[in-house]
């Protein structure tokens, strides 16, 4: 019994081996794979988000081909309309009264700022400059990435339109791929695969659904309070708080940042301005990003904080910003499928916030009868509502 104990820890430990380096060759290969790949999980993310539209239009009775054709109008409006803001925004910028008419005025807060620095770190007021001492010509880089992006409209439509696409044959098979995968599967596997895909689809449609309410209301915010401030470009700070807010927590940070250090060289030494910029800026993303929003996600994914920002540096190395984006919901399929497989359960419970396990622990310091199912990962009380894979199936 003991050679066999060996012999099987020795497979489990090679098993183990070969699944981290199948795991490293597959991300290496998403990597390698980017202009090919993103386009396609992004309509895939999109299908999650109008399924249950065609779900709706199905129990309505609605001819396949109009709610088809319907939804694909719809989605192609948004996404058109998303490049022609990006691009409107971006024409905004370069203009004359754009970033160039900034020059003087960051100049101005340049010369302000240094000479109070100056004599705390042994400079002359009057030659020390924290530009020049940075070494970072903004203007120079701003512009270069601006222009970049104005040359990139070919490629950027293109994008779309592949998505939109991929997008069309997805609606046109939507009532097929369950079917075939029921036919391809041993007997033994169709109902887990189909509950896996139930949830997956339900849980990431929900993320997906809530994260867009919550971003269109903190850009509507932001824009509304640019307006009432009279903080330039509201349309940017809007649009920005809409799209960043699907980056978690940095891209909170970088766009009430960013209004922030503009206000500041808007309106300084009108301290009192850019205070007031301050204080509802970061009021809103303070009550929307780290309030509402958590406590409305936390009824749907169940995904600890610091494994959400190691997921987006992951993702974001991988696939850019399009990874960034994507990080949330690509970590929340994984831990389904974690969940689904008893071998990788550990892993779906490590990236679990983990609340259960902690009030369990605290029972258990008290005495409190707990009872033993640590093996269990769908609890009472499992914000995620992970779905249970009973021991028996291990089996199959």
């Amino acid at each position: 019994m003991t050679g066999l104990s060996g012999n099987e820890t020795t497979w489990r430990q090679i098993r183990n081996i070969l699944a981290f380096f199948a795991i490293v060759l597959f991300l290496a290969l998403m990597k390698l794979m980017a202009s090919i790949i993103i386009p396609f999980v992004i309509a895939i993310f999109v299908f999650l988000i109008v399924n249950p539209v065609l779900l709706r239009l199905d129990k309505l009775k609605v001819p396949k081909i109009i709610s088809m054709l319907l939804t694909m109008l719809l989605v192609g409006c948004v996404l058109v309309g998303l490049v022609y803001i990006f691009f409107v925004i971006v024409d905004m910028l370069v203009q004359p009264d754009g970033l160039p008419a900034y020059v003087a005025r960051v100049q101005a807060l340049d010369r302000s700022l240094s000479e109070m620095i100056a004599p705390y770190i042994d400079e002359d007021p009057m030659t020390f400059s924290i530009l020049s001492w940075l070494n970072v010509d903004w203007y120079s880089i701003a512009m270069a990435s601006l222009t970049s992006i104005s040359g990139k409209f070919i490629s950027i439509m293109s994008d779309v339109l592949l998505v939109l696409l991929y997008l069309l044959f997805m609606i046109m098979e939507r009532q097929t791929i369950l079917p075939k995968l029921m036919a391809a599967l041993p007997r033994g596997k169709v109902q887990r695969m189909t509950q896996l895909l139930s949830r997956m689809n339900r849980q990431i449609s929900r993320y997906l659904m809530i994260k867009i309410i919550i971003s269109v209301i903190t850009g509507i915010c932001f824009y509304l309070i640019s307006v009432m401030t009279g903080l330039d470009f509201p349309l940017i700070w809007g649009v920005l708080a809409v799209v960043l807010n699907f980056i978690p927590t940095i891209g909170s940070i970088i766009c009430t940042g960013g209004a922030i250090l503009m206000g500041t060289i808007q309106f300084a030494p009108d301290w009192s301005r850019i205070v007031l910029i301050a204080v509802l800026f970061i009021g809103t993303e303070t009550v929307l990003g780290n309030i509402i929003d958590p406590r409305m996600q936390g009824v749907q994914l169940n995904i600890s904080p610091l494994l959400i920002l190691a997921s987006l540096a992951l993702w974001g190395y991988i696939w850019g910003a399009a990874g960034m984006f994507l990080s949330v919901p690509l970590t929340s399929i994984v831990q389904i499928v974690c969940a689904n497989i008893p071998s990788l359960r550990p892993v779906a419970i490590i990236l679990s916030e983990g609340r259960y396990y902690k009030r369990n622990q605290d029972r258990k310091h008290r005495g409190e009868d707990t009872g033993d199912d640590a093996d269990n990962f769908e609890m009472p009380d499992n914000p995620s509502g992970i779905i249970h894979v009973d021991a028996d199936d291990e089996g199959e």
